[in-house]
């Protein structure tokens, strides 16, 4: 192992979006392993329908807290402001709020000011973070744009509090048609990373439909056919995804982003709890 390259000769699977493979397979090949990618899910963005312009063009002013739980979010909506000739400035009078730091960034680099970033990425630390702000006291009108089968836990949590939310679906989360990496070479890398539970479920049901009859695993179960691999997850999130599939997780990132997925695996590889 060439010193500060504890990935060499490593093979790790990355099976988020095609499009957001770079924060993971970047650091990963700097490390010395070789990256495959194979994406599961992919990112529709809705095209404009009545609902989606009568929020943006007649009700937007009145949302006191703006949402974003995904950088995926904030850049198909945003995508909706310039669609329908509004400036970003639209979202001034505001508080806005993002799910961590990734989703923060796609709002500054786009120059609007993220008012609230959690301080754990995920919804329930985003919900945290609100109540010790006080930003979403009972009676706030709420808007969070996310995918159509986003979680609930933050509206439910805000409605329970006595906010208004409006969930607005701006984009869905699709299979993709098929698995761009043969199952043989998934199955013998040592590393395979999940980001969302929507990547777990899909990359269950891609595996299986590529399994074919005439393979030395076929008709094994996915766990016993993975079983050489360390699955990893990059929060509990994810992690309890898999287990319900009947996965075991091998890694958790502690920080819950892409550069904390890859200090995880890292130090999986070296031998560090």
């Amino acid at each position: 192992m060439a010193l500060g390259r504890p990935l060499e000769g490593k093979t790790v699977v990355v099976t988020r979006p095609r499009e957001q493979a770079a924060s993971l397979a970047q650091p990963l090949e700097h490390l010395g392993a070789e990256v495959l990618l194979a994406p599961t899910i992919r990112i529709v963005p809705r095209m404009l329908d009545d609902e989606i312009v009568r929020v943006v063009v007649n009700d937007l002013a009145d949302y006191r807290l703006m949402i974003f739980t995904s950088a995926n979010g904030v850049e198909v909506f945003l995508g909706y402001l310039t669609e329908l000739g509004l400036p970003f400035a639209s979202l001034d009078d505001a508080i806005v709020a993002a799910v961590g730091p990734k989703t923060a960034s796609a709002l500054e680099e786009r120059g609007v000011t993220c008012d609230v970033v959690a301080d754990d990425f995920v919804a329930e630390g985003l919900l945290k973070t609100l109540t010790e702000h006080a930003v979403a006291p009972a009676g706030t009108r709420v808007l969070i744009p996310s995918a159509r089968l986003a979680r609930t836990v933050l509206p439910d949590a805000l409605r329970a509090s006595g906010a208004v939310v409006n969930v607005l679906p701006v984009y869905d989360t699709a299979p993709a048609a098929r698995l761009e990496v043969p199952v043989a070479r998934i199955e013998r890398a040592a590393f395979i990373t999940f980001t969302s539970g929507s990547t777990a479920r899909q990359f269950v049901g891609l595996m299986e439909a590529a399994a074919s009859g005439d393979r030395p695993t076929a008709g094994r179960p996915l766990a016993e056919r993975l079983s050489g691999a360390a699955l990893c997850s990059i929060g509990p999130v994810t992690s309890d995804t898999l287990r319900e599939l009947g996965l075991p997780v091998a890694v958790e990132a502690s920080e819950h982003t892409s550069a904390g997925l890859v200090a995880a695996i890292a130090a999986a590889a070296c031998g560090v709890a």
